[in-house]
């Protein structure tokens, strides 16, 4: 079977995709994934094949670009507010719709999965009457229900294409738990959440540290995703890291690029400033994280229990913190007055580590996510999918 995996262009879209791709592939599938040149790196450390199309999207500067000088995305655009550049996604389908088509015209996918912004996916799939599975991030506030609206912006694109309108996935897969999802979106296909955070080398400090940690102590992993500090946000993560230098008792782990630590300058000596690890590395050995929410932080983190201290930027971040808040899974801070108290944040983050509501609450998480199926047996499930729809 051909499977094709489609993906919105920004680099840490695909890492959800993956185990599903490789369900697949090690089934004996052959899977191509296609999308810009943003995408390529993020495919080459998978271990997946990859077609670029199209030119450079960039994410990171269009971002920047809306940006105020200097400030970081909650300063410049305070949650609530109007705007942001979600309708790029829509931009991009319309852009690019006609070469995905040649593209996979020539190669005759069974089967076409993307993540859920990458509307042309939807359009190649009626068109080549082939299943289309959209793979959510996370909890989701801008996939399945933006559906509407994209579908409403899309009309002429499908129509000049032959199509009424802009199609509905086959199936929806979600490996978030149900606690944990939005409570007003309909269940729908859960699948085992199996982390993919890059496939750099095992740290020689983490593997020394494995048998020699201080038990006495609470670890706590800082990881704000590498875009927090590219946007504007080294004042923040300087003032953050600096926050906890009271808790002498608690070790705090902070992933950050070696070319940011100048510039953050000294920090507590209970603050470790390591490389960026893929974070399934480093979290079976941590008591709590301190995150902004991306997707994929707050997914691995749920899947080893972890209580989470969320100060989310933008997009949505927002949604991951609130539904943590809510399960009593974490705390979560959308202000830049809450995330810029140093008070604030130390007692946030004591009230996690020592409250065991928060612990258990992380842990019921973590029973559900587990008891998903595997990404092999809805590999199984989607082979099946696509051979009925040959046959009908």
């Amino acid at each position: 079977m051909r499977v094709l995996v489609m993906t919105t262009p920004d680099p840490s879209h695909l890492a959800t995709l993956v185990p599903v791709a490789w369900a697949l592939r090690t089934a004996g599938h052959e899977v191509l994934v296609l999308g810009r040149p943003d995408s390529a790196e993020p495919a080459r450390t998978a271990g997946l094949n990859f077609v670029s199309l199209g030119g450079l999207f960039d994410t990171e500067q269009m971002v920047l670009s809306d940006l105020a000088p200097g400030k970081r995305p909650l300063e410049s655009r305070p949650r609530g507010t109007k705007g942001g550049f979600g309708g790029v996604w829509i931009e991009h389908a319309k852009s690019m719709v006609e070469d995905y088509l040649g593209f996979a015209r020539s190669f005759r996918p069974e089967l076409i999965i993307s993540d859920p912004l990458e509307y042309s996916a939807l359009i190649l799939g009626a068109l080549l009457r082939v299943p289309v599975v959209h793979h959510r991030w996370g909890v989701d506030p801008i996939g399945t229900p933006r559906l509407p609206t994209a579908r409403e912006e899309l009309r002429g694109t499908c129509q000049s294409l032959g199509l009424e309108t802009l199609p509905e996935p086959t199936v929806v897969l979600d490996s978030c738990p149900g606690a944990l999802q939005l409570p007003e979106l309909k269940p729908e296909t859960p699948v085992r959440y199996v982390p993919f955070n890059g496939s750099e080398m095992l740290p020689s400090w983490l593997r020394a540290e494995w048998d020699r940690r201080d038990s006495r102590s609470k670890r706590v992993a800082v990881s704000l995703g590498r875009r927090t500090l590219v946007y504007n946000g080294v004042p923040f993560v300087r003032a953050l890291l600096r926050s906890f230098a009271e808790m002498q008792d608690v070790e705090l782990i902070a992933t950050v690029g070696a070319e940011y630590r100048e510039r953050i300058g000294p920090v507590p000596a209970n603050v470790r400033m390591v490389d960026p690890v893929p974070l399934h590395l480093l979290l079976g050995s941590c008591d709590a994280i301190i995150t902004h929410g991306g997707a994929a932080t707050t997914m691995t983190a749920t899947l080893f229990g972890l209580p989470q201290l969320v100060l989310p930027q933008m997009a949505d971040c927002f949604a991951h913190g609130d539904r943590l808040a809510a399960t009593g899974a974490g705390i979560s801070f959308d202000t830049v007055t809450a995330q810029d108290d140093a008070g604030l944040l130390r007692e946030a983050l004591t009230q996690l580590l020592t409250d065991p509501r928060y612990a258990e609450a992380a842990g019921s998480l973590r029973t559900e996510m587990a008891g998903m199926p595997s990404p092999a047996q809805i590999a199984s499930d989607l082979e099946q999918l696509a051979l009925s729809r040959a046959h009908s």
